[in-house]
C-alpha cells in the first residue's frame, strides 16, 4: 500500500496545534461524509492515509502541514 504521504516522525507545533486541530476535525468530517455517501467501511490506516493526502493537497505552510500530520499520528 502507498503511504509514502504519511509523515510517522512529523512533530507538533505548539503555536500551531489549534488550528491544526480544527482543520483536521475538518477534514475528518468531510472524509467521514463522503465514506457515508459511499456507503464504505474504512478503517484507521486507510483513513490517516486518506487525510494525509487531503493535508499534501492542500498546499498548507511547511510547519503546519507537519503539525497537522503529527495530530494525525495521534488518532
Amino acid at each position: 500500500m502507498g503511504n509514502s504521504v504519511i509523515k510517522p516522525n512529523a512533530k507538533i507545533s505548539p503555536e500551531r496545534e489549534s488550528e491544526a486541530l480544527a482543520i483536521r476535525n475538518n477534514l475528518i468530517i468531510e472524509l467521514l461524509v463522503s465514506v457515508l455517501d459511499e456507503q464504505l467501511v474504512i478503517e484507521r490506516h486507510i483513513l490517516r492515509e486518506r487525510l494525509a493526502n487531503l493535508i499534501e493537497l492542500a498546499k498548507y505552510d511547511e510547519e503546519l502541514t507537519e503539525t497537522l500530520h503529527a495530530t494525525i499520528n495521534k488518532l
